[in-house]
């Protein structure tokens, strides 16, 4: 109980500091970063996605805006797989919880992997849209 107790206030700063990220980034800022570029778009979303962090209930929403913004698939998916799997905002109390070592290793596996996982999420919805 007492190591909750001492988390308290680095969650309470972790909180405080996703959502003050989150309400800075200006209104149509993602589709004039990402280019169309099916390997640029995926590493930029993964990166952006990774700061910004969120949780898996409101990816359905934010992805659909990001797409009905003109953003692509490829960056949509990079950026929703590393905002939810991966947080660089959180990240201090993910060590203070789990230990460094597991963190930093979660994070980087969670990033490293989102990128092409995004790349063959959208090949894959290609080749199923051709067959259709």
């Amino acid at each position: 109980m007492n190591a909750i107790n001492q988390s308290i206030p680095v969650l309470l700063g972790v909180v405080s500091a996703i959502s003050l990220l989150n309400a800075s980034v200006p209104e149509g800022a993602y589709s004039e970063i990402f280019s169309g570029n099916i390997f640029l778009d995926p590493l930029l979303g993964g990166i952006i996605g990774s700061i910004a962090a969120g949780n898996p209930i409101t990816s359905y929403i934010v992805g659909g805006e990001l797409l009905s913004e003109g953003v692509s698939l490829v960056a949509v998916t990079a950026f929703l797989l590393s905002w939810v799997t991966v947080g660089f905002i959180h990240l201090p109390a993910e060590i203070d919880l789990l230990g460094k070592k597991f963190a930093l290793t979660r994070n980087l596996i969670c990033f490293v992997v989102s990128i092409p996982l995004a790349i063959l999420v959208v090949v894959t919805v290609e080749i199923i849209g051709a067959l259709v």
